[in-house]
């Protein structure tokens, strides 16, 4: 247990990441979604800012730049995925589209920063595709509202990725982050301000679930999985927070008595699939590159 601590961390991180889903669901039912996630990220950045102040202090106008359009990123991304959980009855399907963020991140790379996909993601989009039409347009699947915010939110997410993996190496993480957590709340809270209307009284129930959101779900969440990839490698890193849409998958079928159909599991299996087939090559790389320096 000792040995994996860093695997174990990071697979609470994933369940962390499956339940916020059902947890927002929970605190869009009596807050307006773009309110929510104003209030959400606000308070984060607000308790990440203390910490994160010194490094803020020294950043150049570029890095205040890239930032911004990281936090931009971000904000696209979590606003689309949050429209997609306001939208969705169920979240099985949802979470397995929106995983495809994963392999529409390397074609972004490529077309904004001309990294070049390694040759195994060119292999793991053919399952992918597959069990794409077959949760969204194929025999007994659909295609409806909140699948589509899904679908985009997953390109947004991607962008995220992207975006986030280019510049952070020339920003402080945690100052990134909080920057990111400021813009995702200030554009959601003004959205919020023109365009939503909140309810005249919020139940202290919907508050207490914003609270598990914002502390746990959000900071914690954050602290934890930082911590945890100090200790493990990243092959088996990526791995594991590839369970996030499977953990989704089930708490959903437990939570919400999703269905699960012979369309849906093949898609869902597919698409979990296309994942691994994409990430297994880092793992073998680590494990080799391990090898050879305990021989040496």
């Amino acid at each position: 247990m000792h040995s994996y601590r860093g695997e174990w961390l990071l697979l609470s991180v994933s369940l962390m990441a499956a339940a916020g889903w059902f947890v927002s669901k929970n605190v869009i039912a009596g807050l307006p979604p773009a309110a929510f996630l104003g209030i959400r990220f606000s308070a984060a950045a607000l308790l990440f800012l203390p910490f994160a102040l010194p490094a803020l202090r020294t950043m150049d106008a570029g890095q205040w730049r890239r930032a911004g359009a990281v936090g931009l990123a971000f904000f696209l991304n979590i606003f689309l995925w949050l429209m997609g959980v306001a939208h969705s009855r169920y979240f099985g399907s949802g979470a397995f589209v929106f995983s495809l963020s994963m392999l529409a991140a390397p074609l972004l790379s490529w077309l904004l920063f001309r990294h070049r996909p390694p040759r195994v993601f060119w292999l793991s989009l053919l399952p992918a595709a597959a069990g794409l039409y077959l949760l969204t347009g194929g025999k007994g699947g659909s295609f409806d509202t909140g699948s589509l915010f899904f679908a985009i939110s997953a390109l947004a997410a991607a962008l995220f990725f992207v975006l986030n993996n280019q510049f952070a190496k020339h920003i402080p993480v945690l100052a990134l982050t909080t920057v990111q957590m400021a813009a995702a709340g200030i554009l959601c809270g003004a959205y919020s301000l023109a365009f939503e209307h909140w309810p005249p009284q919020v139940a202290s129930v919907v508050w207490a679930w914003l609270a598990l959101c914002i502390v746990v779900l959000t900071n914690l969440r954050f602290l934890v999985q930082t911590y945890a990839q100090k200790l493990c490698q990243i092959g088996s890193a990526a791995l594991i927070m590839v369970l996030e849409p499977v953990w989704t998958l089930l708490l959903s079928v437990w939570l919400l008595n999703e269905t699960v159909g012979a369309a849906k599991a093949a898609g869902c299996t597919l698409i979990l699939a296309a994942l691994v087939i994409y990430r297994l090559p880092l793992l073998w790389q680590q494990r080799k590159t391990a090898k050879a320096g305990k021989a040496a």
